[in-house]
């Protein structure tokens, strides 16, 4: 029984290997490998040194900009009452391009100046008859002045008198010590008579004196008087003019009249609306922009440049500037202005009525619009040279390496390479200048 089962495992072991064998596909012979390509290695570009003209420039790109060009806003908010001007409308200095709605402003000034006018009407009568009794005062005032008396004459005639009088007294004295003529009636009445002649002289010339003093005082105290009245009627006067008001009728008109001007837009010089952002009955604000006058006869090129590009120019640099629409044709020109620091600068109204710095760089070209077919809003391409050098030795840009801060170039010599460190000068767009390493009609391995 066991060697039967055996029999039939190895039966069914072998049925099976031979079904396997039988349904296997046959065998395909091996595919040929295909074989690697040799890289290409690239040739690098040479170069060989030069000798010629380096040229540095700095190109920058501009607009056809006017050459006097303002914002105008109002001063004070409100609505539109009335636009008097339309987009590119051409006006002159002074034009009231728009008013806001200020008819009530226009009452309250109206009645203001009629006020102000009567006021000043009354003020007339009440200030001339002021003047007039300030005249008359000073009138008296003069002649009271010229009356008073000198006192010269009268002190010189009571001197003269004091000394006759000592005089007469000296010589009476004298006489009665002279007993052999003294005895003589007739000598004595003479001396006694000239004494007293001379004391009634004395009391004349003293009470003439005293009268004038006297009157002098007098006088004096009438010129104080009327002193003190000419100074009342020059404050008269002055508070009569102070005391109706005119001052403050006219700050009121003025106020009432700078209200006025806040309210409208004026042309502040001859030119032409490019832009008017303005409806009728429409609020607007205070400083906001709503029109731009420019002068459209006199335009140049406007440019915003970095400060790395300002400051390698100047004011008055000459430049060639080409037209986006017209390639190929050079215009001349020059930079008229540069921003502050870099040059004189511009200043422009801000919308807040502050000055505000214009950081533009102004370049101003020599043909006119006419002549050169451009403009405003035109794109141009300005070219300023900056440095020019001529018989030097250069290489392109490509040929120099650089290395942490190391500038050096690949010198071929043969089938050696070398590194050669360089010194260059000037840089510009195609060449650079090598002032130091390298010799010319030397091979330059670029990178």
């Amino acid at each position: 029984m066991i060697r039967r089962v055996i029999y039939i495992a190895m039966l069914l072991v072998t049925l099976i290997a031979t079904a396997g064998c039988s349904t296997s596909p046959p065998q395909e012979e091996a595919a040929t490998p295909t074989p690697i390509p040799t890289p290409i290695v690239p040739t690098k570009p040479t170069y060989t040194v030069q000798r010629g003209e380096v040229v540095k420039k700095l190109q920058f790109t501009g607009r056809i900009a006017p050459v006097v060009e303002e914002e105008l806003f109002f001063r004070t908010s409100g609505y539109v009452g009335v636009v008097h001007v339309e987009r590119n409308d051409a006006v002159q200095a002074d034009d009231i391009l728009a008013e806001l709605e200020t008819t009530d402003l226009q009452n309250q000034l109206a009645q203001a100046r009629a006020e102000l006018k009567s006021i000043r009407l009354n003020s007339e009568q009440r200030i001339a008859e002021a003047k007039t009794n300030l005249q008359i005062a000073e009138l008296r005032l003069e002649q009271a002045r010229t009356r008073i008396p000198d006192l010269t004459a009268a002190e010189i005639a009571l001197e003269q008198a004091i000394r006759a009088e000592a005089d007469a007294a000296y010589e009476y004295e004298k006489a009665q010590n002279r007993p052999w003529e003294w005895k003589y009636e007739h000598v004595q009445e003479a001396y006694t008579e000239a004494w007293q002649n001379a004391k009634d002289n004395l009391a004349i010339a003293q009470a003439n004196y005293d009268s004038a003093v006297d009157e002098q005082y007098a006088r004096k105290l009438e010129v104080t008087i009327l002193e003190t009245e000419v100074e009342n009627a020059r404050r008269q006067l002055e508070q009569i003019e102070a005391g109706l008001d005119i001052e403050t009728a006219e700050l009121t008109v003025k106020r009432l009249e700078a209200q006025l001007s806040d309210a409208r837009v004026v042309a502040p010089f001859d030119g032409v609306v490019l832009s008017l952002n303005l409806v009728e009955g429409r609020l607007v604000d205070a400083y906001r922009p709503v029109a731009i006058i420019a002068d459209p006869d006199k335009l140049e090129v406007s440019a915003d440049l970095l400060d790395r590009q300002l400051r390698e120019l100047s004011e008055g640099m000459p430049v060639t500037a080409v037209l986006f629409n017209r390639p190929g044709e050079e215009i001349k020109g020059s930079i008229r202005v540069l921003p502050y620091p870099y040059g004189g600068g511009g200043r422009t109204q801000g919308v807040e009525g502050e000055t505000e710095e214009d950081k533009s760089t102004r370049v101003t070209l020599e043909a006119t619009p006419e002549e050169a077919g451009y403009e405003r809003g035109d794109m141009v391409r300005v070219t300023v040279v900056l440095e020019r050098k001529d018989d030097v030795l250069w290489l392109p840009p490509q040929a120099i390496r650089t290395f942490e801060g190391r500038k050096f170039v690949v010198v071929q010599e043969g089938e050696a390479q070398q590194r050669v460190d360089v010194k260059i000068g000037i840089e510009g767009e195609d060449r650079v200048e090598i002032e130091e390493g390298l010799t010319e009609g030397q091979t330059i391995i670029g990178q």
